[in-house]
C-alpha cells in the first residue's frame, strides 16, 4: 500500500472518526437550556456559542454527530453482513429458481426510503429503530441486487468452473472464490451508499419523521435554527458543515476504492 493510498484514506476517515467520537470531548450538556445566555457569540465557556436556547453549539453539533454517524455505522454493518449473504445465495441459484426472487427484488428497489419511513412510522411509531430500518432497506435490496448480478458473472469464470471441477461445494465457491473478489465492489458501493444515508436520516428528521423529540442530530439541529438563519446563521451553518465534510469523505472513500480496484484488476 504506497503513501498515497493511505494519505487518501487517512483524511477522510480522521474526519468521520472525529465526529463520531467528538462528543467525548464536548464541553458542555447539549440538553442544558439556559435562556439568560440565548444567542451568545463564541466564547471560552461555549466555542461556537449559544442557540436559541441558550444551548452550547459546538457540544449539540458532536452530539449529533454521534447519532447520525452511529445510525449510518449500524445500519451499513448490517447491510453488508445481510446483503452480501443474500445476494451470494441468490447468484448461486440455477436460474429458474431465480426468476421470482429477481422479479420481486426489482419491483422492491424501485420503492424510494421515503415510502418505507411513513411505513414503518405508521406500523411502529417515531424512533432510531424505525429510521435505521427504513434507510436501511432500500440499500439493503440494492446491495442485494448488486452481489447477486456480481455473483452470477463470476460464476461463469475460469477460476470459478476450476474450483468447481477440483471438487469444490456451492458454498465453498461462493465464499472461498467468489466472494473475495467482491470485496471492492460492496465496499465502493457502501461507501456512496453512506453518504446518501446521511443526507437521507437528516432529511427525514428535518421534515419531523423519524428519531423523536428527545434525540439530538444535524437534521433536528437544522430544523429547530433555520429561522434564525439571517440573524444567527452559525447554528445551522455548523451541522451543514459537519454534513458536507461526512458525506464527501464517504464520497472520497468510495473514489479511493475505486481506484484500488482498478489498481488491483490491471495487477492480475
Amino acid at each position: 500500500m504506497n503513501k498515497k493510498y493511505i494519505r487518501g484514506i487517512a483524511i477522510p476517515i480522521g474526519i468521520l472518526l472525529f465526529f463520531a467520537l467528538g462528543f467525548l470531548l464536548a464541553p458542555n450538556d447539549p440538553d442544558h437550556v439556559d435562556v439568560t445566555a440565548r444567542f451568545l457569540g463564541p466564547c471560552s465557556q461555549y466555542p461556537l456559542g449559544t442557540d436559541n436556547m441558550g444551548r452550547c453549539v459546538l457540544s449539540r453539533l458532536l452530539y449529533g454527530g454521534r447519532t447520525t454517524l452511529g445510525i449510518v455505522a449500524v445500519g451499513s454493518g448490517m447491510v453488508i453482513g445481510l446483503g452480501t449473504v443474500s445476494g451470494l445465495i441468490m447468484g448461486g441459484m440455477k436460474k429458474k429458481q431465480n426468476i421470482i426472487l429477481e422479479s420481486v427484488l426489482n419491483a422492491v428497489t424501485a420503492i424510494p426510503p421515503i415510502a418505507y419511513l411513513i411505513i414503518f412510522i405508521a406500523a411502529w411509531g417515531n424512533g432510531i429503530f424505525t429510521v435505521l430500518t427504513a434507510a436501511t432497506v432500500s440499500l439493503l435490496l440494492r446491495l442485494t441486487k448488486l452481489v447477486k448480478t456480481r455473483t452470477e458473472i463470476e460464476s461463469g469464470k475460469a477460476y470459478v468452473m476450476c474450483a468447481v471441477a477440483s471438487g469444490a461445494t456451492r458454498a465453498e465457491v461462493l465464499a472461498q472464490e467468489i466472494l473475495p473478489n467482491l470485496i471492492w465492489d460492496i465496499l465502493h458501493f457502501m461507501c456512496l451508499s453512506c453518504a446518501d444515508l446521511i443526507v437521507s436520516i437528516v432529511g427525514f428528521s428535518f421534515i419531523g419523521l423519524g428519531l423523536g423529540d428527545n434525540v439530538i442530530d444535524w437534521g433536528m439541529i437544522i430544523s429547530d435554527t433555520h429561522h434564525y438563519f439571517m440573524t444567527y446563521p452559525g447554528m445551522t451553518f455548523y451541522p451543514v458543515i459537519g454534513i458536507f465534510l461526512c458525506t464527501c469523505s464517504f464520497y472520497v472513500l468510495g473514489r479511493v476504492i475505486e481506484k484500488g480496484e482498478k489498481a488491483d484488476a490491471g495487477n492480475q
